[in-house]
């Protein structure tokens, strides 16, 4: 059991020997995923086979024992009977207690299911092979590939070679006008030099304009989206939705990050005099100024695309991540290999669990709210979250079961996808609600929320 957690969870890594030579400083390889094992293991012609490892190398690595799991234990169900006879003895519950309580209870299935898994493991167990296991990643697709960098070091750079060239044409100018006459030589002293000493300074002064530009570009910078779908489950609408999300929040950062680093670059090779003048104390708070107010004013946007897509690319990674990319030097948050028992346990999961969770939510149905509204706002959410796992279940066995590709069949897919998709879009703000509603409703609890449990009544009192 430890060895398959071990497996699925990316404790194993392929690195070629060679790698390590080099001095790299990342030496992690490969992801050994559990395709890319079936694969090397079932090709004759790798001559592929794990290295002994025993359960005792497996638990030295995890950051957990059996005590810090039987505090944890000790915690939950401590917490779950402290609301049963809160209950019994006719005590009021918060909503923020009854949230817990559904992740407490989700929690202790976890426990059951993932007692022999490493805990915390950062340092994958590495195997070196050289037949091929070893491979790169190509890269993501990207219309948008025009990369142009300009880093801190190279503004500082600059402004160092600037004020050099202008030091070194000083004392050129300077030693020529000597041979003019000693009248010349002090005109040029007095008003030239002052101008020069003006120059320099003004470069060190105005140095946070170009800095500042090349800081807020790295922060609006975002990771090329691919089009390419990690698996069948990336086909569905709400895998598109969140796809189509990234891209144009990519596309949007990306094309500001390009115009203004064409005219940034433009700007910092120009090493004309007249150029510098201009340039320093003219275009680069100008433009500083303009990528400033550009992002304040886009920044609602950017959060709420950054938001909606993050959220639901992790609420949606949880059913859909079954595989790993080629190259990838770990595994995503929620990779679960693919099972044949998928065909049946992840409706029983999603129907089971989901209700579970959802319906100790409904335990509140008749709780004491401040407003009528609050009132109806915690029972459709609760219900929502009850009822969506049991209508997801079956359409999800659905569309992984059976090929809908052709005729009215199509058709059929097509509405169950849409269904799921909107079930989907509906499940997760209610369930942001709720939790924005526990917090919300500690403004105004009843007297009994207050009174300790009389644990008396069951522990005789010795004194």
């Amino acid at each position: 059991m430890a060895h398959g957690h071990l497996l699925a969870m990316g404790g194993l890594t392929l690195v070629d020997p060679a790698f390590e030579k080099d001095n790299s400083e990342d030496t992690y390889g490969q992801v050994l995923s559990f395709e890319r094992y079936m694969e090397l293991a079932s090709n004759p012609d790798t001559n592929f086979e794990l290295p002994k490892i025993t359960l005792a190398e497996i638990k030295d690595r995890s950051k957990g024992d059996f005590l810090s799991k039987l505090i944890a234990i000790v915690q939950t169900s401590w917490f779950i009977l402290q609301c049963i006879v809160r209950s019994q003895q006719g005590l009021a519950l918060t909503e923020l207690e009854l949230v817990t309580l559904a992740l407490a209870s989700l929690n202790a299935i976890t426990y059951i299911f993932w007692w022999h898994k490493p805990l915390g493991l950062q340092d994958p167990i590495r195997i070196y092979f050289k037949s091929g296991a070893v491979t790169t990643q190509g890269g993501h697709e990207n219309t948008l590939n025009e990369n142009i960098d300009i880093s801190v070091k190279d503004v500082v750079s600059k402004v160092g070679e600037v004020l050099k060239d202008l030091a070194t044409d000083i004392s050129d100018f300077y030693r020529d006008l000597c041979k003019e006459g000693p009248i010349v030589a002090l005109l040029v002293l007095f008003v030239g030099i002052p101008i020069w000493l003006f120059l320099m300074l003004s470069l060190v002064v105005l140095i946070p304009f170009p800095l500042g530009i090349v800081f807020l570009l790295k922060i609006i910078k975002t990771e090329p989206i691919t089009t390419v779908p990690s698996n069948a489950r990336d086909g569905l609408i709400a895998a598109r939705i969140i796809l189509t999300l990234r891209e144009f929040r990519h596309y949007l950062t990306s094309s500001i990050s390009i115009i203004i680093g064409r005219w940034f670059k433009v700007i910092f090779d120009d090493r004309s005099l007249p150029g510098l003048l201009f340039d320093w104390h003219i275009l680069f708070p100008g433009l500083f100024c303009l990528l400033f107010f550009a992002l304040i004013f886009l920044l609602p946007l950017f959060t709420l695309l950054f938001l909606v897509s993050f959220i639901f690319t992790s609420i949606f990674g949880i059913i859909t991540t079954s595989s790993v990319d080629s190259g990838a030097t770990n595994v995503p948050p929620f990779y679960a290999p693919l099972a044949k028992s998928d065909r049946y346990s992840r409706m029983i999961v999603f129907a089971v669990f989901g209700v579970l969770f959802g319906g100790l939510h409904c335990i509140g149905w008749h709780f004491t709210f401040p407003t009528v509204f609050e009132r109806n706002l915690w029972r459709a959410s609760s219900l929502a979250i009850t009822v969506i796992p049991f209508i997801v279940a079956p359409i999800d066995y659905v569309l992984e079961n059976f090929k809908l590709n052709k005729g009215f069949s199509q058709v059929l897919r097509l509405a169950l996808d849409l269904i799921m998709t909107i079930l989907l879009f509906v499940y997760v703000p209610a369930r942001l609600s709720l939790i924005a509603q526990a917090l919300a409703l500690l403004r105004d609890q009843p007297q009994s929320a207050f009174i300790a449990v009389d644990w008396t009544k069951y522990i005789p009192h010795i004194f």
